[in-house]
């Protein structure tokens, strides 16, 4: 994937899961990210942080 397309997937997972009402679900799902690539779980959190506020 290239830089771009992963920072577009990062925004569209960020604001699906950033709308997600119970916390641990969200983490979860973050984490199986991070599982995967430590990079993208990491920019995920912090693109779901940043819209969570």
């Amino acid at each position: 994937m290239s830089e771009d397309e992963k920072e577009r997937l990062i925004n569209n997972l960020a604001g699906s899961i950033a709308g997600v009402s119970r916390e641990d679900i969200a983490e979860r799902a973050i984490d199986n990210f991070r599982q995967a690539d430590g990079d993208f779980g990491k920019r995920l959190e912090a693109a779901v942080q940043a819209l969570c506020g």
